[in-house]
């Protein structure tokens, strides 16, 4: 039972940072002088997962995405 529990909250924990995270696809990004996508990716998500206001992550993301030299290429979402 115990451990049941644990698995249950150890998978809603990992849905739950999943869900804070912004959903890239390099594809819709363009640049990349600065630091290879994946990279700039890995670090703004998890510099966006910090912050507390949710609803200000996407903003904070693009904008560190940006000082890594990426930008959202225009009509992606």
């Amino acid at each position: 039972m115990f451990r049941s529990a644990l698995s249950l909250t150890t998978l809603f924990g990992v849905v739950l940072a999943l869900s804070s995270c912004e959903t890239t696809n390099e594809d819709e990004w363009t640049g990349g002088g600065r630091k290879p996508f994946h990279q700039a990716e890995q670090t703004c998500e998890a510099q966006a997962g910090r912050l507390t206001e949710e609803k200000a992550r996407p903003a904070f993301f693009t904008d560190c995405m940006r000082t890594f030299g990426w930008t959202r290429r225009s009509g992606a979402a």
